[in-house]
């Protein structure tokens, strides 16, 4: 049986340090316990393979287009730090925010991410997208062009490899017949909240996931663009009030903002945000335990009675 965690209306978990001179294993190794120990309910990381010297493709996340770090600091790849994670902490639960899916290998990958879930204890949330830098699908050899069909194929092919004895999957990029892939996902399967702005990427969300993985961007319609995953359920026969709505870049936590953030979660607590992820402010990660450890024995208990307190 998985350890047994603390559940609350609203949870909120907290980015890793992946990128950058912090990017140790001894801060994180610290970071991990401090955030279990003070009772955030996530550990995040997200996802490049390689960056680029000039980069292209511009960010669709940040006001510049720009990725907002030096192209040559060390970055993790990020399931293999988080089976670092699972490995020094017990009930956390562990999550990609997100995970670029159309470009790693659906079998190979289901077999990762059932891995790290079963060394886990079940602790494991993929948080998914199609991706959006052309260049770094050009040069691990993926093709970018319909990269939203290849994701659907993706998340049916790797769902069937974690829930089917013996495969019988055929699509247009990906065929796997009469293949088994073990172990499989300790709670039977593993989450997936899907990232993404688009209304086609919404519907992916009520067909194929169980969650949206949202963005700041998205706050003022927050609510309506929901809706578009919530009917696509309900439409291909799913149950649409079982979709998580999770939030990316929810906060920034230092001394300076630690009040002003408590009281934004909170409001997105009481618009039926289930998770929120925040970032410690990079400029803080000395202190960061310190961070941690405050925000948990002060805000938290508030930021799950916000959410109790919801209609």
């Amino acid at each position: 049986m998985p350890p047994q965690r603390r559940r609350c209306p609203m949870e909120v978990g907290l980015h890793i340090p992946q990128v950058g001179p912090f990017a140790r294993r001894d801060v994180i190794g610290r970071f991990a316990r401090a955030a279990e120990e003070a009772g955030f309910d996530g550990l995040w990381v997200f996802d490049h393979v390689v960056i680029r010297k000039e980069q292209g493709s511009a960010y669709p996340y940040s006001p510049d287009g720009r990725l907002g770090f030096r192209p040559t600091l060390d970055f993790l790849e990020p399931l293999t730090l988080l089976a670092f994670v699972a490995a020094v902490t017990s009930r956390i639960r562990l999550g990609t925010s997100v995970l670029v899916l159309p470009m790693r290998h659906p079998v190979l990958h289901a077999k990762v991410l059932a891995t790290i879930d079963h060394l886990s204890g079940g602790r494991l949330i993929l948080g998914g997208g199609v991706g959006w830098w052309k260049e770094e699908f050009e040069v691990l050899g993926v093709p970018f062009e319909r990269r939203g069909k290849r994701t659907e194929e993706w998340l049916r092919l790797v769902r069937a490899l974690w829930t089917e004895e013996w495969v019988q999957f055929r699509g247009e990029f990906y065929e796997c017949v009469d293949w088994t892939c073990n172990p499989k996902p300790v709670n039977g399967t593993i989450p997936i909240w899907l990232g993404g702005e688009s209304e086609g990427q919404l519907r992916r969300v009520g067909r194929y996931a169980d969650g949206w993985l949202a963005t700041a961007k998205s706050l003022p319609v927050l609510e309506q663009r929901f809706e578009i995953a919530r009917q696509a359920a309900r439409s291909a026969g799913r149950d649409a009030s079982a979709l998580t709505l999770a939030l990316e870049g929810a906060g920034v936590i230092s001394s300076e903002t630690m009040e002003s953030t408590a009281e934004h979660l909170e409001s997105l607590a009481r618009r039926g945000v289930a998770h929120a992820i925040c970032l410690i402010d990079p400029r803080a990660y000395g202190e960061a335990e310190a961070l941690i450890a405050r925000f948990g024995r002060d805000y938290l208990p508030r930021l799950h009675a916000a959410a109790a307190a919801r209609p």
